[in-house]
């Protein structure tokens, strides 16, 4: 059981350096994520770059990294969790000079300063994902702002 941990950790390791290693994307490449399952990091343009959050995209999501996305950034979407964070997240908005409570400023606000990357991962169940997810967010490297939940609104009508 340790070996099998101990390879774990060896395989999250080297699929986080290549999630970091993918190309930067903003909001505007939405249309070109895969629709496969995967993992994703969102940053906020800062210098240095600060990591906003981690999640995955669960195999049991039809259309994947693509929806897992689209559900957090669309601000319609009133059960988005990454939207409900911003909107209680006052230092930020003071911080950018955005009343991020307001969904227009969350969308410019995700527009002109947030960015993100992923990884597709097509060769892992859900509960390896899951822990992939953990492993992401236990991250001293990455230190996300928010821990958001790994299940989009889609996926509870599923379970």
């Amino acid at each position: 059981m340790r070996n099998t941990s101990r390879i774990a950790r060896h395989r999250f390791y080297n699929l986080f350096q290549n999630l970091k290693m993918s190309p930067l994307r903003t909001i505007d490449d939405l249309p070109r994520v895969p629709p496969l399952p995967g993992a994703f990091i969102f940053w906020i343009d800062e210098a240095p770059p600060r990591c906003l959050f981690v999640g995955i995209a669960s195999p049991k999501l039809e259309d994947g990294l693509l929806e897992r996305l689209q559900s957090l950034l669309e601000s319609k979407n009133t059960k988005s969790e990454l939207h409900t964070s911003l909107a209680r997240d006052v230092k930020l908005g003071r911080q950018y000079k955005f009343d991020l409570k307001k969904p227009v400023n969350r969308d410019r606000f995700l527009q002109d300063h947030v960015y993100f990357q992923y990884l597709p991962i097509q060769d892992m169940k859900e509960d390896e994902l899951k822990s992939f997810e953990e492993f992401l967010k236990e991250s001293s490297e990455l230190n996300p702002r928010y821990l958001l939940n790994s299940v989009s609104p889609s996926e509870k009508g599923k379970q």
